[in-house]
């Protein structure tokens, strides 16, 4: 870690331009390949001894050794006593060593069931109570049970793909948008819960039910033919109605925001086909094998890991921000900062310590982001001359619909970290005791430049690998929380504001006060229960 503080101190003055003119190889120097893609990060403020540095930290840290656990199943989640054995969801090979073999066993059952389910569905030989074939599915969920299936699902969308919607929110105007236009008879809901008590999902699920009770029918029947649940509380699912034979399961060692792979990514499945979810498997699973069994120098999530980690505890770099340069991306950020802010984000590391009592210590930065090039009318204005300092990522499919737009596209895409690192008008110095109205309207036209960026270069945006990208991201999750020496896979911070839902909802619903409530949350109480009827 010192030698790593002694060198940033060297680099704070890096000059990006400089970098490029001393070294006309940094390019394809700081540069990685995975398959067919291009992971250029030679426009982070790094050099070769910065990179030397983060290997040697990451030998010293055995980072090897934290890879090689995760894929054997050792129990890397110890405040919750689980293994995370998420990639065995998407292992390909039978013979392989990447989970015990009864998991994988399991895990093939529920593959098959969803195979079943999909194929169904979309050859029109699942029935609805009235003996209609199911035209719509509406998946309710939140967090890890919407935002991964739901990213995959806009981002492989066609526009002869099965309707496929879906719901989280605990507003009731989230159910009511996704449900308008809709026919009782012909809609399906899936309700993927892992403990099935999760309050906004069961709240959607109570109401769906109603809407489908508007017209009469019988409960346990429209039950029966309409609902299905991903659940690992099979019993909790049949309290509520679900038939038994209708239940997808799940298991305690997959985390939320790593379920899209299992049953709960069966609206993938539903919507594009399961041939479509099998490639996405695909893909997860070759950069499982690329991370599993690459020497650190070449292994693309923990080289970017380790960058990330250099940006966020050395060079105090507090954005990350995100821009892909595909509509059906448009979800990513969101996704992102499930996966990274919930893993991540954390004050206590392994051995109790205070992350900010600790001296150097950091937890993970905040992460944000749109597509370009919308986002280039939006917050790219703070990226070239705003004053805070931002490592952004670029993530291009090269070949991706509309091909005539797509050329256009491409130049904006490849054009922006260039403007980033080298804007325009750097040199200008504006004397502010003699300036004219002409030196200040020059100086405010100034784009200091500089700023650090990392490009990914995809050749397409198709399941396998849309697959690979998604794996990608979790395993430098993975390998960034252990650098920062954080359990990645807890997210206790969660259920604090659940926990203090509860008693407000009671006093909501008997138009109570809230006795230990602290001065402002009663305030604030009285006001919502004046004005909410």
């Amino acid at each position: 870690m010192e030698k790593l503080r002694r060198h940033a101190l060297d680099l704070r003055n890096f000059d990006l331009r400089g970098a490029f003119n001393h070294d006309p190889q940094r390019a394809e120097k700081l540069s990685l390949s995975f398959g067919d893609w291009r992971i250029d990060f030679s426009r982070q403020k790094i050099n070769d001894e910065t990179l030397a540095l983060l290997r040697e930290y990451a030998e010293k840290t055995d980072l090897p050794r934290w890879v090689a656990a995760l894929f054997s199943g050792e129990t890397l989640n110890h405040t919750e006593k689980r293994a995370a054995l998420h990639t065995a969801l998407r292992q390909q090979e039978e013979g392989a060593s990447f989970a015990r073999r009864e998991i994988l066993r399991d895990v093939r059952g529920a593959q098959q069931a969803m195979k079943t389910l999909s194929e169904r569905l979309r050859c029109g030989a699942l029935l609805g109570a009235s003996g209609k074939p199911v035209k719509t599915v509406v998946n309710l969920g939140i967090g890890g049970s919407s935002l991964g299936p739901q990213l995959v699902c806009d981002a492989l969308l066609r526009a002869d793909d099965f309707d496929v919607r879906f719901v989280s929110n605990l507003d009731a105007e989230d159910l009511e948008r996704a449900l308008l236009g809709l026919d009782r008879e012909t809609t399906l809901l899936i309700v993927a819960s892992k403990t099935f008590k999760t309050e906004e999902t069961l709240t959607n699920a109570r109401a769906a039910l109603d809407w489908l009770q508007a017209d009469g029918g019988n409960k346990q029947e429209l039950l029966n033919r309409h609902f299905v649940a991903v659940t690992a509380s099979d019993e909790a699912a049949k309290a509520f109605g679900i038939a038994p034979e209708n239940i997808l399961p799940l298991w305690d060692w997959v985390g939320g925001r790593y379920s899209l792979w299992s049953a709960v990514g069966i609206t993938i499945a539903i919507q594009s086909g399961w041939q479509t979810f099998v490639d996405l498997l695909a893909g997860a699973a070759a950069m499982d094998k690329h991370f599993h069994e690459t020497p650190i120098a070449h292994n693309a999530p923990i080289m970017l890991a380790l960058i990330d980690w250099w940006n966020t505890c050395f060079a105090q770099i507090g954005e990350r921000i995100v821009v892909p340069y595909a509509f059906g991306l448009r979800l990513l950020p969101a996704y992102l900062q499930q996966l990274l802010m919930e893993s991540n984000g954390k004050r206590i590391d392994w051995d109790g310590n205070d992350l900010h009592k600790t001296a150097g210590a950091r937890s993970a930065v905040s992460v944000w982001g749109g597509i370009g090039t919308d986002s280039q009318h939006a917050f790219f204005q703070w990226l070239h001359q705003g004053s805070h300092r931002a490592n952004i990522e670029f993530i291009v499919p090269t070949r991706y619909r509309g091909q005539s737009q797509r050329v256009g596209l491409l130049a904006h895409a490849l054009a922006q970290p260039q403007a980033l690192m080298c804007g325009h008008d750097c040199d200008f110095e504006i004397d502010t005791a003699n300036a004219t109205d002409e030196d200040i309207a020059r100086a405010a036209r100034v784009c200091p430049g500089n700023r650090a960026s990392t490009m990914l270069l995809l050749p397409d945006l198709n399941a396998w690998h849309l697959g690979a990208l998604l794996a990608l991201y979790e395993h430098r999750a993975f390998i960034e929380g252990v650098l920062y020496r954080v359990n990645p896979f807890d997210q206790f911070g969660v259920e604090l504001g659940k926990a203090l839902a509860c008693p407000l909802h009671n006093a909501l619903e008997r138009n109570t006060t809230l006795a230990d409530a602290d001065a402002v949350t009663q305030a604030q109480l009285l006001y919502v229960q004046r004005f909410r009827k």
